[in-house]
């Protein structure tokens, strides 16, 4: 009952949280926000997905890690920080 009512509670500020940050900066806040979400979800859990299917050979783990992090940060660089550069942008316009 008391593990409910707390995440009743964290739940309820979260949401009070998302509202005021919306009125405050408007809904490219929430843009802003869930895209900064879905690229650690996709690139963390891609990873993953990978490396557990992988042969547990090390050699062939280390070259995947050490691929990977340098395809990750290439697009990250690149492509999702200009991206979230030009919502915070949008959002400094308000």
């Amino acid at each position: 009952m008391i593990i409910k009512l707390i995440f009743l509670l964290g739940l309820g500020l979260l949401f009070y949280y998302f509202y005021k940050n919306i009125k405050k900066h408007g809904i490219m806040w929430t843009a802003k926000g869930l895209l900064e979400i879905g690229i650690l979800i996709l690139f963390i859990g891609g990873f993953l997905k990978i490396f557990i299917t992988l042969p547990p050979n090390l050699y062939i783990r280390i070259l995947f890690f050490i691929t990977y992090i340098w395809c990750t940060v290439g697009l990250n660089v690149n492509f999702m920080i200009p991206l979230i550069n030009f919502i915070d942008h949008k959002l400094d316009k308000k």
